[in-house]
């Protein structure tokens, strides 16, 4: 660590040591309510979208298919799995919830339980558009075996899944008409007209 007449220079690493210690610090003003290993668990607000964001983030979804009823036992269960440090930050996590999630099946090959509940471990396609399953557990499967079939399934998809190149992988989705269309319009209001701009830069305001 060094100080300059520019001012106060840092390497990397001392970087993180310092911002690791600030952050520390603040955080130690502030008691925990719950149990930090057995934290919530991601529930996305459709199937499609947990797809398409396991895809951009090149991670395994582990998707739950079962009744209301029976979601909060293995809410539980999943909550312990993804608090596991082999585990965390590591795979998407989301639940059956709502009509939209009705025909998920139909992008995703490899399903045999389409009647019962079940728990799938899904590796997205390239464009988070379409999907198969890698692992197929029971609905009542234990926190040691789901994380068991994960570490596993994910050994075999970290050998096979290339790092994706931000830029080239836009360009390529573009060129096959790729399109993901949210609940949320994208784009921004560049030119204050009240209406999202898809493409471009704000409009000229004509010279007078």
């Amino acid at each position: 660590m060094s100080f300059s007449n520019r001012g106060f220079r840092a390497s990397a690493e001392e970087l993180e040591e310092v911002t690791v210690e600030a952050m520390e610090k603040v955080a130690s003003k502030f008691k925990t309510k719950g149990d930090i290993y057995t934290p919530i668990p991601q529930d996305f607000h459709s199937f499609r979208q947990a797809l398409n964001v396991a895809s951009g983030d090149q991670r395994l979804l582990l998707f739950v298919v079962a009744p209301p009823s029976d979601q909060a036992a293995i809410r539980k269960t999943i909550s312990t799995v993804v608090g596991m440090p082999e585990i965390v930050g590591r795979f998407h996590v989301d639940f059956i919830g709502n009509k939209v999630d009705d025909q998920w099946e139909t992008s995703i090959s490899g399903v045999k339980s389409k009647s019962e509940p079940a728990i799938f471990i899904i590796q997205s396609d390239k464009f988070g558009q379409k999907g198969k399953v890698l692992k197929e557990l029971p609905a009542d499967a234990s926190a040691t075996e789901i994380k068991t079939a994960l570490l596993a399934a994910n050994k075999k998809f970290a050998q096979t899944e290339d790092r994706k190149v931000y830029r080239d992988h836009v360009r390529e989705g573009r060129r096959k008409g790729v399109f993901f269309e949210g609940n949320v319009e994208y784009g921004e209001d560049r030119d204050g007209d009240g209406k999202i701009d898809h493409r471009g830069g704000a409009k000229r305001r004509p010279r007078d």
